[in-house]
């Protein structure tokens, strides 16, 4: 089960691009704003990544990495992490690495 909602409407992730802190890594970028009542989560894997193979792989290993998260425990918060070309030629190891990198290691 996630510890997080999925943030799914155009509106919130247009509002998390323009309040929220940005951190980037090689290929990650990490958006943190506040949110409303609980932490919402947002994938974007654009064409650039790679096939429709290629990213969906990607969205299925961020959110594994994510499910590692407490979420529950921490302020509520709007995250989105945007994949950048390359994501899809990573290990899940490194993919991790960058997660860890852009938004911090799991609690």
């Amino acid at each position: 089960m996630r510890g997080y909602v999925a943030l799914r409407r155009r509106a919130d992730f247009a509002r998390v691009a323009r309040q929220g802190r940005r951190r980037t890594a090689k290929h990650l970028t990490c958006l943190v704003a506040a949110g409303p009542e609980s932490t919402r989560v947002g994938l974007t894997v654009s064409a650039q990544v790679g096939s429709a193979v290629v990213r969906n792989l990607v969205r299925r290993r961020l959110r594994a990495i994510l499910d590692t998260y407490a979420f529950a425990t921490r302020l509520a918060h709007d995250i989105v992490f945007i994949a950048r070309p390359g994501a899809g030629e990573m290990s899940f190891a490194e993919l991790r690495a960058e997660v860890e990198r852009t938004f911090g290691p799991p609690p």
